[in-house]
């Protein structure tokens, strides 16, 4: 029995009776309210914490006077105490009544606050055929015969209030016997104000309303309360009352709390939504829940045959405590109460008790179904309830509720959550790397990541589009990418607008405000069942988060941190990057952010990037877990030439400004005259002297680059210095040029116009220069962009480059595939080449002129068969094409190298760059780097998996 000291919520107990921690248990055998305590309790008691050095205000004036304020009662009429409990004590020991009437049943402290004084019990029966509520008459009749109506509304355990019958006769009942109304739970209740009687209570002298502040604002370990009645009562009361009865702290709080109106509404709307839908689930069940008017629900398991006792034990070892209600006088071995919490928990308990109800109808299979109930019944003085027969009618009815199981509620997979104090922490790496790490160690691993925000985008092998990252990460668990592991990808278009793409088609565009006030609760329903999918299909789901979890104007409605874990039940790991500076300020100042449910999923850190000597670090180390009571679970140093895709352009800036962009083993752009010099020549130096020669290729970087993991190869060609260059005078005289995707080639285009490179790309062109466009580069190449519908921008007709015959439309519907063709370009005489990539473009071209077309692409179905792609100039230096990573293609782009080399008089290369199977070693690279400076054993642990740790 967990009920050891009469209460529930006692969570010492639990954990010595099923050897667990006290943190791993889920409580629903105490009712308190699930979103609390608000921030306002943990700001006050870190700003005033050094007051506990003074002895608390023995009249505890300052909450007085706000419960005044706010109930609208004289201060006379308020006494505040340890909690509820102390003032029941209190009441009945002033009054000291020699018969109590009881309702049965009822909190079991009312019964022993009487005992104390020598009182004896009239029981008032709530009968359940009337669904537990209290009868007038049968109060009427317990009113004629005792001294003391003790009662509560809503009542515990059964949650009903008192009907508006029962309290006018409470407020006018002339015999001026005392009353005591315990409202402990009347906070819950929307229309509290038209429901409670503590006004008339200040007046009253028969009267006293009891209030719990512990309950609603969940802060039992505070105990605070307070009793309402005549001034001339609360003035007896008071000369009772152990002097200080109430701390410092708790008085602080409760001043605060009380002003706390945003908490107030948040509670009566989650509660809204929460208890019908635990309502219908326990009924799923086939139990018999009792209408509850506040925060918490009564069941009996009768027609299931089972009783609360067993059921304990057994949610107990799936680490969920709930309230065996038998021990309430009036009840039946049948009954058992639940709090009601947050989604994500109640989630749980509904699966927990499903999984009960096997194991117990496994256990007495050979028994009467009813057994169980009818002996547990065999020495109680409860209420006598007729037992449901035919046993074979029973047997069905508990059958049917073990078999019941909404879609929602089937054995889900567990998570893992990565998120980071900011964004370009590492999430989307270290995700990756947990992704190999637990394919190597035979898990099924998918991905997930609700919501993204990149340019760079990666093609489904149905032609969808998600987020570059997650096709990645799905590379590297060694699946096929789905869009249920990014359902929504935001694609920046132009400040403050993006277009939104769901389960990878464009829905359509938002800005930053409507997408937040008109679309988040829509999306939110989106992500959750795609998560499902994932975790009804794999061992695991990693999760990565998005940019940082303490943005706080944004927390109320994300679908992408904190609020994400708590639907996933995820443990999380908070990755901070020491490069950026302030490694310890960030991951303390976001935790002080969480509220402590938040800070209660994070099980550890993850310091990243680290350079240097990991001993210089371990005093902040150590500091940091003292502060935060939180492990380090690794210090992953830098790991260079990683050769993995970055997620988006951000990522790409911070690596040009800080010149960490490297382009084969040459390094990136050198600020050295001499180095500038001989990279014009195409000379570069090897690391013995000798001159390597490198072919000079320019990246346009255009303003709204996108899908940039074109060029990656290209950064590691020995032969191939890359630069990106957004100016004429970056320009210099490059070997080639390329010109990127762009999510808006208009814009993109009057940039180049603009900043002057469209005349230095046509004057390179006329000296005999090379030029690719790849999708919007390729648009850009051509002679006109039309816009009828200003699908793409404010301008319907928009000059090209004039380098290639083509003219291209923007039309609504987007084009994504995957595709595979061959191409003779560039290719050996008789040799053909296989080219493979994806299409993510809105504009469709069309030919002015007979042109050469250099890729011959498979058709995707009967409507687009075999067909040409892309332009090329008559002497081949300037082409283009509509296909996504060309470039990626081995032996396509060693033949184009060549013809550039070629160009310049030099010998042709073979291939010796072969990018996937170095793609793959990269995905194994980083597991063991990881894997070597992480607590994999921990990760394992927070998990839930039982795994040997491999090393």
């Amino acid at each position: 029995m967990l009920e050891k000291y009469g209460h529930g919520g006692d969570l010492w107990t639990a954990a010595e009776k099923f050897g667990v921690s006290k943190e791993s248990l889920l409580d629903y055998s105490s009712n308190m309210n699930p979103l609390g305590p608000s921030d306002v309790v943990e700001k006050t008691m870190r700003e005033r914490w050094r007051e506990v050095a003074a002895y608390p205000d023995p009249a505890v004036r300052e909450l007085r006077s706000q419960l005044s304020a706010k109930y609208r009662i004289p201060v006379e009429s308020i006494l505040v105490g340890n909690g509820a409990a102390e003032l029941i004590d209190l009441a009945v020991r002033v009054i000291r009544p020699g018969v109590t009437a009881l309702a049965r049943p009822s909190f079991g402290e009312y019964e022993e606050a009487a005992e104390k004084v020598g009182s004896t019990i009239l029981e008032i029966p709530l009968h359940e055929a009337n669904g537990f509520v209290l009868q007038l008459s049968d109060l009427m009749q317990a009113a004629s015969e005792t001294d003391l109506l003790f009662l509560a509304s809503p009542n515990n355990p059964t949650g009903r209030l008192l009907s508006a019958e029962v309290r006018g006769y409470l407020a006018k009942s002339d015999s001026g016997k005392p009353v005591i109304l315990d409202e402990a739970f009347i906070d819950f209740c929307p229309d509290e104000e038209q429901l409670t009687m503590i006004r008339l209570a200040a007046e009253s002298p028969h009267l006293m309303v009891i209030r719990s502040m512990t309950k609603f604002y969940s802060i039992p370990g505070l105990r605070l309360g307070f009793i309402v009645g005549h001034p001339e009562r609360i003035r007896e009361l008071q000369r009772q009352q152990v002097q200080w009865s109430v701390n410092t702290i708790a008085q602080l709080v409760g001043v605060g709390v009380l002003g706390d109106q945003a908490f107030e509404s948040r509670t009566h709307a989650w509660l809204a939504e929460e208890r019908p839908w635990m309502v219908r689930m326990l009924e799923g069940l086939g139990l018999q829940v009792t209408p509850s008017d506040t925060n918490y629900l009564l069941f009996s398991m009768r027609g299931l045959g089972l009783n609360a006792q067993d059921l304990q034990r057994e949610m107990g070892q799936r680490g969920v405590m709930v309230r065996d209600a038998s021990h309430f006088a009036g009840l039946d071995a049948s009954y058992v109460r639940v709090a009601i919490r947050l989604r994500e928990s109640n989630e749980r308990l509904i699966v927990a008790l499903r999984a009960s109800f096997t194991a117990l109808r496994s256990v007495n299979s050979d028994a009467s179904p009813a057994a169980g109930l009818l002996d547990a019944n065999a020495d109680t003085k409860h209420e006598s309830v007729s037992q449901p027969e035919p046993k074979l009618i029973m047997a069905a009815t508990i059958q049917s509720a073990i078999e019941w199981e909404p879609e929602a509620l089937k054995p889900l997979a567990p998570t893992l959550m990565v998120q980071g104090t900011s964004s370009d922490a590492g999430k989307s790496l270290i995700t990756t790397a947990f992704c190999r790490i637990l394919l190597q160690d035979g898990q099924r691993i998918a991905p997930f990541k609700s919501q993204n925000m990149s340019l760079n985008s990666y093609v489904t092998l149905d032609g969808k589009e998600i987020g570059r990252a997650q096709g990645m990460q799905a590379d590297a668990c060694r699946i096929a990418a789905t869009t249920d592991m990014n359902p929504i990808l935001l694609k920046p278009k132009k400040d403050m607008v993006a277009q939104v793409v769901v389960h990878g088609r464009p829905y359509r565009d938002f800005n930053a405000r409507e997408y937040r006030e008109k679309y988040l609760s829509e999306a939110e329903v989106i992500v959750k069942e795609a998560l499902v999918r994932l975790r009804e299909a794999y061992d695991v789901v990693v999760i990565e988060g998005a940019g940082s979890p303490a943005e706080v104007n944004l927390k109320d409605r994300d679908i992408v941190n904190m609020r994400l874990a708590g639907w996933a039940d995820a443990p999380v790991v908070l990755v901070a990057d020491i490069d950026r500076g302030g490694v310890f300020a960030s991951l303390l100042g976001t935790m002080e952010i969480f509220t402590p449910e938040e800070r209660a999923r994070v099980k550890g850190f993850i310091i990243n990037k680290f350079r240097g000597d990991v001993t210089l670090l371990k005093p902040g180390l150590d500091w940091l877990e003292a502060r935060t009571g939180k492990p380090v679970l690794g210090v992953i140093p830098f790991l260079p030439d990683l050769e993995l895709e970055d997620e988006d352009s951000a990522s790409l800036d911070r690596k040009l400004s800080t010149g960490n962009l490297q382009s084969g083993r040459a390094g990136g752009k050198s600020t050295d005259p001499a180095e500038a010099a001989n990279r014009v020549e195409g000379i570069n130096s090897t690391a013995d002297g000798a001159s390597l020669e490198k072919l000079d290729i320019a990246v346009i970087r255009l303003p709204r680059l996108s899908n940039f993991t074109d060029v990656d190869p290209l950064l590691y060609e020995s032969d191939v210095n890359l630069r990106y260059v957004s100016s004429p005078a970056e320009l210099g005289t490059a070997d080639a040029i390329l010109i990127p995707g762009s999510k808006n080639t208009v814009d993109d285009l009057i940039f180049l116009r603009e900043s002057g490179l469209e005349q230095a790309l046509l004057q390179h062109v006329q000296l005999g220069g090379h030029m690719v466009g790849i999708c919007a580069g390729y648009q850009m190449l051509g002679e006109h962009l039309l816009d009828p519908e200003l699908t793409e921008s404010d301008r319907p007709e928009t000059r090209g480059l004039g380098l290639l015959p083509i003219v291209t439309t923007f039309e609504a519907e987007k084009r994504t595939v995957r595709t595979e063709g061959t191409t003779r370009l560039f290719a050996e005489i008789d040799q053909v080449l296989p080219v493979s990539g994806y299409e993510i473009h809105m504009g469709q071209s069309r030919f002015l002129s007979p042109v050469a077309h250099p890729f011959q692409l498979q058709g995707d179905n009967a409507e687009l068969p075999d067909h040409p792609d892309g332009a090329v100039s008559e002497d081949e230096k300037v082409w283009g094409t509509y296909v996504h990573g060309i470039l990626h293609n081995d032996l396509f782009r060693r033949a184009w190298l060549n013809n550039l080399r070629r160009s310049k008089g030099w010998e042709p290369k073979a291939a010796e760059l072969y990018f996937q199977d170095r793609r793959e070693a990269a995905f194994d690279r980083l597991a063991e780097h990881v894997r070597n400076h992480l607590d994999m054993a921990r990760i394992y642990e927070m998990i839930g998996i039982d795994k040997q740790v491999s090393k």
